[in-house]
């Protein structure tokens, strides 16, 4: 018995290795393969398997409520946008306000110097623009700088002025603006204080 015992022991220390081999081989592949391809080769067949569920049960399935499904139209597709005109635009110049300027009564006219050095070189006579009323001149220069438009605009004179009477000229470096005075009273300031 003895010896029928020992085989018997020795069958089922076999049988226990034969089936402690798979177990040990399998563990074996499973550290070979990277975790991230283990994962993703178990998504596909979970979702495969989801699918055929649902594909087989239709609404029946315990799966049937967690699948998608479009309930909507597709979205239309965005506008493309035409062209209907083209243009230049223009660049319309900031206007910067001349605060730099001396005045003279001389008589019958009122004089205002207005010193920008190198005007008679940049700008034409076409550049310079005069507007005149009976208690208000402006005088715009057009040209001096790129992009800007100089501006002298005296609102409220001290006294009136006849505007058919009143010019402005460009000389080298200034320009002169004279002002022909309705009466031969004498100016002591430029604007009116009132």
């Amino acid at each position: 018995m003895t010896v029928n015992a020992a085989e018997a022991a020795e069958q089922q220390v076999e049988q226990i290795q034969a089936t402690e081999k798979p177990l040990e081989e399998e563990q074996q592949w499973e550290q070979d393969i990277p975790e991230h391809q283990t994962s993703e080769q178990e998504q596909p067949q979970a979702k495969n398997a989801l699918q055929a569920n649902i594909e087989e049960k239709r609404e029946r399935s315990y799966y049937y409520a967690h699948a998608p499904r479009s309930t909507s139209e597709e979205p239309a597709p965005p506008p493309v946008p035409v062209v209907l005109e083209r243009s230049v635009a223009e660049v319309t110049p900031s206007v910067v306000t001349i605060f730099n300027y001396a005045w003279a009564d001389d008589g019958e006219v009122v004089k205002v110097y207005i010193p920008l050095e190198g005007v008679g070189e940049k700008c034409s006579d076409d550049d310079i623009k005069a507007t005149f009323e009976t208690r208000l001149f402006q005088v715009d220069v057009h040209g001096f700088k790129p992009g800007q438009v100089q501006r002298l605009l005296i609102s409220k004179l001290s006294g009136e002025i006849s505007p058919d009477g009143c010019r402005a000229r460009k000389l080298a470096n200034k320009l002169v603006v004279t002002l022909k005075k309705m009466g031969s009273s004498k100016w002591y300031s430029l604007r009116s204080n009132a």
